[in-house]
């Protein structure tokens, strides 16, 4: 009688066990984020513009880095904006990552633009291309990430 009721005893334990537990889901990474997604994506519209407008610029000084400076001081801005928005999120650390690399190009073709400055010369169409894929490239994971929180996918 003893065991019966010990049996029952561990039965009706593993029974609450699984109610209380079931439900319960543990996140690895932090929620999605609709500020976020939205503001890499009017940076990576902004990128693009700034992109082509280089492309249709073939005369110095025009395409130098000090006339577009503008264009830098506002995407870092933005980017600062965002990485500090995500950065304050728990479990966020991927996203944070990505960002950091966002920023790391962004810093490059800053310091190509100020190189070829010190030629006079423009950014060509040929170095323009694949400048602009790896950015798209940066874009695109930042963005597949946040909807794929959005989805429930980890």
């Amino acid at each position: 009688m003893r065991i019966l009721n010990a049996r029952h005893a561990v039965f009706s334990l593993l029974l609450i066990m699984l109610f209380a537990f079931g439900g319960c889901t543990i996140k690895l990474i932090s929620p999605y984020d609709e500020t976020l997604d939205q503001g890499i994506t009017a940076l990576q519209k902004n990128t693009e513009s700034y992109l082509i407008g280089l492309e249709s610029i073939d005369t110095f000084p025009t395409c130098s880095y000090k006339e577009n400076m503008q264009f830098y001081l506002d995407a870092k801005v933005e980017l600062s904006s965002i990485k500090v928005r995500a950065s304050a999120m728990p479990k966020n650390d991927l996203t944070v990552k990505q960002l950091d690399l966002l920023a790391d190009s962004l810093d490059s073709l800053e310091a190509l633009q100020k190189l070829k400055d010190k030629k006079s010369a423009c950014l060509s169409k040929e170095e323009i291309k694949p400048l602009r894929d790896a950015f798209n490239i940066s874009y695109t994971a930042i963005l597949k990430l946040e909807l794929a929180k959005k989805r429930g996918e980890e």
